[in-house]
């Protein structure tokens, strides 16, 4: 009886639910850049060379910066990788490293290609896709 009781007393508990889930919304963009679209950037000592590349980004409102997730994915055709994305190169015994990320703001979004080497020859076109969870 005893059992029966505290069956019956922790039912409700048991089985309450909470209301205040909340949906998530997802949004994607597919940006393209060109060969053309990087501009060559320094550092403040005019040293350090990389390249930008800087898109509108209404998606990005103050909700989804202040409150919501954004990724950026290489997308390379057969396989998307994850920004940032770095990888190592041997190129004639010459040892570097190319490193691709991004930051963004209310209403943009950059992407950055990085040279251990520093080289200034400019990225060639590349696709991205932008993940907005919010």
């Amino acid at each position: 009886m005893k059992r029966l009781f505290l069956l019956l007393a922790l039912t409700p508990i048991l089985f309450s639910c909470n209301s205040n889930t909340q949906d998530t919304n997802i949004e994607v963009v597919n940006l393209i850049v060109l060969h053309t679209d990087w501009h060559l950037e320094t550092g403040a000592d005019g040293l350090s060379p990389y390249y930008s590349c800087t898109f509108d980004m209404p998606e990005i409102d103050d909700f989804v910066f202040r409150h919501g997730s954004v990724q950026v994915y290489y997308d390379m055709g057969n396989y998307q990788q994850v920004l940032p994305y770095v990888r190592q190169y041997n190129t004639l015994n010459v040892l570097w490293t190319q490193v691709i990320d991004f930051d963004y703001s209310v209403g943009s979004l950059s992407i950055y290609v990085t040279n251990s080497d520093f080289s200034i020859e400019i990225p060639p076109a590349m696709d991205f896709r932008v993940v907005m969870m919010y």
